[in-house]
């Protein structure tokens, strides 16, 4: 009989554990490329669990009645037009939201009114260029980033909306006019991703003055 060797790898995701049977008789070098897969493995399943798609629930709810379904406790801080050169590409508004009660808001959100259609390709180009601005932005990160938007954005048309809302805890969640729901854990992508049009170096100074009640 061949001497088998059960080892157990655990990981730090769902209380995870990987159980291998290995010949005893392989190389350290084999064992310990196995081993990395197996990690490898439970790494990306744990990036994956990091955006889900609720695909069973349509955003838009009624396409008339989505503010009221998302900003119905909402407090209207500022509101403004999204020019690029000459063209009108939607109103966007800025809403906050205190849970608490104690005047501080615990969830951020920006709800866009689309004046003229956009293509999703547009709007992942002039992301992806945003992004580039950030000082802190890496391959990888750029990757996970474009990753999650291709999932959350889509075609929007003249009359689509779509509410994006940030939670205290960093969790943002992208609402598209018939569209699923998507929710992505990641605060240092959603600081990003917000801090585009509020951010104090936003490429919209103008905008982020209106947004903010600032003028």
């Amino acid at each position: 009989m061949v001497p088998v060797t059960v080892i157990k790898l655990s990981f730090n995701h769902k209380s995870e554990v990987i159980e291998l049977i290995i010949n005893s008789t392989l190389s350290k070098t084999i064992l310990a490329a196995l081993c990395l897969v197996c990690m490898s493995i439970v790494i990306e399943q744990a990036k994956a669990d990091e955006v889900k798609v609720i695909s069973g629930e349509q955003s838009s709810i009624a396409q008339e009645n989505i503010t009221q379904a998302y900003l119905n406790d909402a407090s209207l801080v500022g509101r403004g037009v999204l020019k690029i050169y000459w063209a009108k590409v939607y109103t966007l508004s800025y809403y906050t939201i205190d849970e608490n009660g104690d005047g501080a808001p615990d969830v951020k959100a920006l709800h866009y009114e689309y004046l003229r259609h956009v293509p999703k390709d547009a709007t992942l180009d002039a992301s992806r260029e945003e992004f580039l601005r950030y000082p802190d932005i890496t391959d990888a990160k750029m990757d996970q980033w474009m990753a999650y938007l291709d999932q959350a954005l889509a075609d929007m048309n003249e009359g689509d909306e779509a509410i994006i809302m940030r939670q205290g805890d960093g969790t943002i969640t992208f609402h598209v006019s018939n569209y699923p729901k998507v929710v992505i854990k990641d605060a240092e992508f959603s600081a990003v991703f917000m801090n585009i049009w509020l951010g104090v170096d936003t490429t919209y100074p103008d905008l982020r003055k209106q947004l903010l009640a600032l003028m």
